[in-house]
């Protein structure tokens, strides 16, 4: 009975020296294997006519910082372009006029046109009136370029007279078709204290705008340009 235990305990040890490397292959290298790299593809870049839609549409809902960052996405150099570039560069600029404008001359954080200082404020709303009297004159007899010319210009007070002056002259002809263009010629005419002529502005203004406290009047009850 003695002589047959270390048979028994050889032969158990002996089976499991045997079975060594497929227990390793099931208990060891399963729990480390090595699996092949999973490459994420990146998201295709955005087109800049995309964005440039984008744009267009963050501007009539009146996000204004949203829509001069989708133009300096898709044209980091859009300030040093010419107007007659190309019709999407020209579009590009016409919207990024009318967002620095309707921001007070600051897009925050976006480069280029935040404004952190009064004169870099100054130097973009004049960025933006050069701008738009370029693409004015590109458009002639256009109501719609007019207008959006006329805005920029009431914006600053040194064109203040030459603003009233187009924006008047469509008014009466009746093609002043933009919200903040009739703002900006309610606060002129509030100006020259006729208030009659401003409260007639203010209610087309009103009429044509689902944003009334934004674009018409400040949330104090004052004049606005916009928000």
């Amino acid at each position: 009975m003695k002589l047959k235990m270390p048979f028994l305990l050889a032969a158990l040890l002996g089976a499991a020296a045997a079975g060594g490397p497929d227990a390793r292959a099931c208990g060891y290298f399963d729990y480390r294997e090595v699996r092949p790299a999973v490459h994420v593809p990146k998201p295709a870049p955005i087109a800049a006519s995309v964005r440039i839609a984008n744009a267009d549409q963050r501007l009539d809902e009146e996000h204004l910082t949203a829509a001069g960052a989708e133009v300096v996405t898709a044209f980091p150099t859009i300030r040093r372009v010419a107007v007659g570039a190309s019709p999407l560069e020209t579009r590009a600029l016409h919207i990024l006029s009318l967002a620095v404008v309707r921001g007070e001359g600051r897009l925050r954080g976006v480069t280029g046109f935040s404004g952190t200082a009064e004169a870099e404020r100054a130097a973009n709303l004049e960025w933006a009136v050069a701008t738009l009297r370029s693409i004015d004159a590109a458009r002639p007899n256009d109501p719609v370029t007019q207008a959006d010319l006329a805005e920029a210009l009431a914006a600053r007070t040194l064109h203040e007279d030459e603003s009233l002056a187009i924006l008047t002259d469509l008014a009466h002809r009746d093609l002043l078709g933009s919200a903040h263009a009739y703002a900006a010629l309610a606060r002129l005419r509030a100006s020259k204290g006729d208030a009659v002529a401003t409260h007639d502005a203010l209610a087309r203004c009103e009429l044509m705008t689902k944003s009334p406290a934004i674009v018409c009047r400040a949330p104090d009850g004052r004049l606005a340009l916009g928000g």
